[in-house]
C-alpha cells in the first residue's frame, strides 16, 4: 500500500552529532545518540506491517497521546528498529495499552517499574533477540536492543512521560532505556510462556511485564532441586516487595527466570509447569512475626495473613511466573518483581504477510 506520512517535520543537517545535540535540546531524545527518522526510514517500517500509518493503536499514558502506526514508526526508526522487527514493537504497545495492564499507573508511579518485553516465537534468532548469555543485559543483540528502545522512545515521545514531571519516579532503572529479550524456549522442559498463555508454537508473541527491575539469586551449596527451589521461593518473598506494600496481593505477577541447567534440574521434580508454581507459591511467604506491629496490622486488615500466620507473596500460584533463559554458567537465577497493580499482557506479532 502506499503511505502518505502526516507527521510534523525537521530539517535537521545530515551530521549525526547535530541530530544527537538537536534531541538532547528537544528532549525526544533518550540521552544517548539515535539515527534520523527520515522518510525512507519511516516508510520502510510501514511496509513491513499491514496497518495504515493512520492506524491508532491506542491513546499512551500519561499523557494520552494517540500512538499512530506512524508516530510508533517515527520512534522506532529513531531507536534503530529495522523493518522486520517492528510489528513486534506494534505487539508491545498492544499489551501495554491493554486496560488491565494499567498503563497509566505505571507511567506515572513514583516505583521504578516500566515495561519488559518477553518474546517468545520463530523470529527470535533472525531478530538477533537475546535470550541466551547475558539475554537481559550485554549482549546486545539488535532486536532486544531496538525494540526496547522503541517502546521507551513511544512513551517519552507520544505518551509524553518525563521523569520527576508526568512520571513521579524516584530513581527509574537502567530498563528506562529499554528492555527486550527472548524465553529459550528449545532448552526449556515447560512449554512456552507464550503457550501457556494460550498461543501456538509457531507464533511470534510479545509479553509485557510490568517490572520493578532485575532481582539477581544465586546458589553453588544446594545439590536437591527441592532445596533450591525452596529457597528461591523464600527469596521472592522479600518483605518490602510491591506485593506487600499495597492491594490485596490478587493483581500481578513476579517472573523468575531460570538458566537452562537449573530448570533441566527442577523438572526432574516437577515435569509439570503446574506444579512448579504450586510449589512456589507454598514457600512464598513469611511469617507475619517479621514485620513492625503497625506493619502487621496493616497486613491483618487487607486479610494478607493466613490461619497459621503466613503471609504469601501472592494469592495464587499462576502469579508466580517461571520462564527459561540466560547463560549455561549455572549458578544464578533472577527474578522480575512486579509493581502489583498491573497484569501482565501478551499480544501476537502481525506481520504485512498474515494480516
Amino acid at each position: 500500500m502506499t503511505q502518505v506520512l502526516t507527521s510534523e517535520q525537521v530539517e535537521v543537517a545530515a551530521d549525526g552529532a547535530a541530530l544527537y545535540e538537536l534531541s538532547l535540546e528537544g528532549r525526544w531524545g533518550d540521552g544517548v545518540p539515535l539515527l534520523a527518522a527520515t522518510d525512507d526510514r519511516v516508510l520502510a517500517l510501514l511496509a513491513a506491517t499491514p496497518y495504515e500509518a493512520d492506524h491508532v493503536i491506542g491513546a499512551l499514558p500519561p499523557q494520552y497521546g494517540l500512538a499512530t502506526v506512524e508516530l510508533a514508526a517515527v520512534n522506532a526508526a529513531m531507536a534503530g528498529c529495522e523493518p522486520a522487527a517492528f510489528p513486534h514493537v506494534l505487539a508491545a504497545l498492544e499489551a501495554i495499552l491493554t486496560p488491565e495492564w494499567n498503563a497509566f499507573g505505571l507511567t506515572t508511579t513514583t516505583s521504578s517499574v516500566f515495561p519488559m518485553l518477553i518474546v517468545n516465537g520463530p523470529a527470535r534468532d533472525d531478530l538477533q533477540i537475546d535470550y541466551r548469555a547475558g539475554c537481559m543485559g550485554g549482549a546486545g543483540g539488535r532486536g532486544s536492543m531496538t525494540i526496547g528502545r522503541s517502546l521507551a522512545l513511544c512513551l517519552r515521545n507520544i505518551g509524553g512521560q518525563r521523569a520527576g514531571e508526568t512520571s513521579r519516579c524516584v530513581f527509574g532503572q537502567p530498563a528506562r532505556f529499554g528492555m527486550c529479550f527472548g524465553e529459550w524456549e528449545e532448552r526449556s522442559p515447560w512449554p512456552s510462556l507464550a503457550r501457556r498463555r494460550g498461543f501456538r508454537a509457531d507464533q511470534n508473541v510479545v509479553t509485557a511485564h510490568g517490572g520493578k527491575g532485575t532481582f539477581p539469586m544465586a546458589d553453588i551449596n544446594n545439590d536437591d532441586p527441592r532445596d533450591l527451589l525452596y529457597l528461591i521461593a523464600k527469596s521472592l518473598a522479600y518483605p518490602l516487595s510491591n506485593m506487600f506494600l499495597g492491594g490485596t496481593g490478587v493483581n500481578g505477577e513476579v517472573i523468575v527466570a531460570f538458566n537452562p541447567i537449573w530448570a533441566d534440574r527442577f523438572a526432574v521434580p516437577f515435569p509439570a509447569m503446574e506444579s512448579v508454581q504450586e510449589f512456589l507459591w507454598e514457600h512464598a511467604w513469611q511469617p507475619i512475626e517479621l514485620w513492625p506491629e503497625g506493619n502487621q496490622k496493616i497486613l491483618r486488615a487487607k486479610e494478607r495473613v493466613d490461619d497459621q500466620g503466613r503471609v504469601h507473596l501472592v494469592r495464587r500460584p499462576d502469579q508466580i511466573v517461571p520462564i527459561v533463559c540466560g547463560g549455561l554458567g549455572s549458578l544464578h537465577t533472577i527474578a522480575l518483581p512486579s509493581f502489583g497493580e498491573s497484569q501482565m499482557q501478551s499480544a501476537a506479532v502481525v506481520t504485512g504477510t498474515s494480516a
